[in-house]
């Protein structure tokens, strides 16, 4: 499991600005928590994909569509 600094996947998005949480963070699919408010958990092999678990507000943020 590796874990990321809000700050730094908000760093990540600024650099990226037409591409989605999903595809900057390199998985599957991102779910949101909301008891977390400062880290993204990354999951290497849940169900054989890599997935993302972030603060809800980090992903309403990203949202698109």
């Amino acid at each position: 499991m590796q874990r990321l600094q809000r700050a730094a996947v908000e760093e990540l998005m600024a650099g990226r600005p037409d591409t989605t949480l999903e595809a900057a963070l390199e998985v599957f699919e991102v779910f949101v928590s909301g008891s977390l408010t400062d880290e993204v958990y990354i999951l290497d092999d849940v169900a054989g994909k890599r997935i993302a678990i972030a603060p809800t507000t980090l992903k309403d943020k990203y949202r698109r569509g």
